[in-house]
């Protein structure tokens, strides 16, 4: 019994601390009855950094559509703190536009200054109108926040980074749309010594005003280090007097399965790199101008050499849209293209809330606004022509088992290649494809001998096999 009586007081201590461990939903709603509120669901805090001053590590602070301006809901700061400062759903593209942090041009949206790491997270959030000498949307100084699906636009700084400043930063930028902010210099994202990851972001008609030789990146200004790696962005529409699309100066930077189209500056429409090394893979640069350099430009800047390497990438113009300094090389490697890669939609000097940069295909390709596959009359030379090392398994079936070029590549929005049947990509549907479809029989499986994506491999996907039998490719 005295054993029992033990047991029972630990299971109670533990369960105690347990809940009082647990993580917490602070709530935020900017029509709050009661000003400051406590935080609770029905009576939230009316401000977001009360919220936040409240919030411990592990805790969310969800804030509800409105708009949310004046002090306390700017100049946002977590404290060194690992909690979640988010929208009611972060996902949803309508709650994001409507989840509103407005300084109306008193100062900055977020200070993340304290040592916060990747578990610092800000998402689903619009943040415009912020204004700072520096890091005008975003400062992230000597810490690693994580900032996802947020809308960042019409933000303005006096030196660098108009909507964000990662300043020493290993920060991870996911999904995140970046438009119409401005700086002297990295008009939408600005990269100071440290090596942030910029994915799925779309970087869209930010200005650099600066007219010095070492300001410009209308989209991205990587400098002192600033060593970024870019993966699946669009960075499109952006000017500059260097760097249209983005600058690397004194920095290493590697950019992946990007599209950089429409940008325009003096020097580097698409790309100015000095005094720094540059890869692009898998990318697209096209429609991009410049007085030198329309796609890429590698100055000698200050005499320092650059090096930049381009392999299975199409760029408009080939090698000779590459303007190279005396003592900086170009490594023109394998794979790369010139052909129109067939953009869904691309006017230059057209309206730009109209452009598309999913790649035509007869095979299928994903329409954002439709939210449906469509199918087009000509198919882009850029699909299945990524580097044959790359990772093609998250691009729907059917396709070369190879990536993409350009933004969508490996991603499940890559436009799609041939016949669902045609499992070993030969041209045809034959018996050799039905050998592999029986070896996948009754597999309870995701996989691409499951035609109808039920998760299992049976009749159902036998009928749509049938009725691919004998498909040939045309020539």
């Amino acid at each position: 019994m005295f054993t029992t009586r033990i047991l029972l007081g630990v299971f109670f201590v533990v369960s105690v601390t347990s809940i009082s461990n647990a993580a917490n939903i602070i709530y935020v709603d900017v029509n709050s009855p009661n000003d400051p509120g406590t935080g609770s669901y029905l009576d939230p805090f009316r401000r977001i950094q009360n919220a936040i001053d409240a919030a411990n590590n592990g805790d969310t602070v969800e804030i509800r559509e409105g708009l949310y301006t004046g002090p306390g809901n700017y100049g946002l700061d977590p404290n060194g703190k690992s909690i979640t400062i988010q929208s009611t759903d972060p996902n949803d593209p309508n709650v994001v536009a409507s989840t509103i942090i407005d300084p109306n041009k008193a100062g900055r949206g977020f200070y993340v200054d304290s040592g916060e790491d990747a578990n610092c997270i800000v998402e689903g959030l619009t943040i415009q109108n912020a204004y700072s000498d520096f890091g005008a949307g975003i400062l992230c100084q000597d810490s690693s926040p994580t900032i996802s699906n947020c809308i960042i636009r019409d933000n303005s700084a006096v030196a660098f980074g108009g909507g964000v400043f990662c300043w020493g930063s290993d920060s991870r930028l996911v999904g995140c749309i970046f438009s119409g902010n401005s700086a002297d210099a990295g008009g939408g994202i600005e990269c100071w010594s440290g090596q942030p990851t910029i994915i799925n972001c779309v970087i869209l008609h930010n200005v650099a005003t600066g007219t010095g030789s070492d300001a410009g990146g209308g989209g991205v200004d990587c400098y002192y280090s600033g060593n970024p790696i870019l993966r699946n962005c669009t960075i499109a529409g952006n000017t500059a007097l260097s760097g249209g699309g983005m600058l690397c100066v004194d920095s290493n930077v590697v950019v992946a399965n990007c599209t950089m189209a429409g940008n325009s500056a003096d020097l580097g429409g698409g790309l100015c790199c000095a005094a720094s090394e540059l890869v692009i893979k898998n990318s697209i640069l096209w429609a991009n101008e410049a007085q030198a350099g329309a796609q890429v430009s590698v100055p000698s800047w200050l005499g320092k050499a650059s090096s930049v390497t381009v392999r299975y990438s199409d760029v408009q113009g080939g090698e000779t849209a590459v303007d190279v300094g005396p003592v900086s090389t170009l490594n023109w490697g394998s794979g790369n293209i010139d052909a129109d890669p067939n953009f869904a939609h691309l006017t230059p000097n057209g309206d730009p809330n109209m452009w598309d940069f999913h790649l035509q295909s007869t095979y299928g390709r994903w329409d954002s606004k439709g939210q449906s596959w469509v199918y087009d009359a000509n198919i882009s030379p850029c699909i299945d022509a990524g580097d044959p090392n790359s990772d093609w398994a998250g691009e729907p079936w059917p396709n070369g088992k190879r990536i993409n070029m350009g933004a969508y590549g490996g991603t499940d929005q890559a436009s799609m290649n041939g016949n669902p049947a045609d499992f070993n990509i030969s041209g045809v549907v034959n018996f050799a494809d039905y050998a592999k479809f029986s070896d996948k029989w009754y597999a309870n499986e995701f996989c691409i001998q499951d035609l109808s994506g039920d998760g299992v491999v049976d009749f159902t996907d036998l009928g749509v096999f049938a009725e691919n039998w004998l498909w040939q490719k045309e020539k």
